[in-house]
């Protein structure tokens, strides 16, 4: 198995790709709830786990790797799920830490609690990006 820490997945100067596409074959999967042990240890799913891999044997090998501000395009099909990844080198350094998602999670989750929406499941839409 290929070593993906975060100290491998280094670039040289100027290598930075510009843009690549990647299709995850079969149905896609919302990311299931940490789930937590009797000691109190807490672990993804088995369903969860099974749908990275899928990520992780899609890329295969010879997969670029981009350092740096990004755009993350993706497009889930019933039976597919097609990524586009475009580097961004003019975005400048962004003051908020968390990761984008979380961001986006917090506010549908605070929406549908205060009752502007009725289900964050009903969002089929989301343009976000963070400065």
């Amino acid at each position: 198995m290929t070593d993906k820490s975060k100290d491998s997945l280094t670039t040289q100067p100027n290598s930075q790709p510009s843009e690549y596409e990647i299709t995850i074959d079969g149905r896609p999967r919302p990311k299931g709830r940490p789930r937590m042990t009797k000691t109190g240890h807490t672990y993804n799913p088995p369903e969860t786990r099974e749908a990275e891999q899928k990520y992780v044997d899609a890329a295969g090998e010879n997969y670029p790797i981009f350092d740096g501000p990004i755009k993350i395009e993706m497009s889930f099909f019933e039976d597919r799920t097609y990524i586009k990844i475009v580097s961004l080198p003019d975005w400048g350094k962004t003051k908020l830490k968390g990761d984008l998602d979380n961001y986006v999670k917090l506010a549908a989750d605070g929406l549908q609690k205060a009752g502007i929406i009725v289900n964050d499941r009903d969002v089929v839409v989301i343009e976000a990006f963070k400065k």
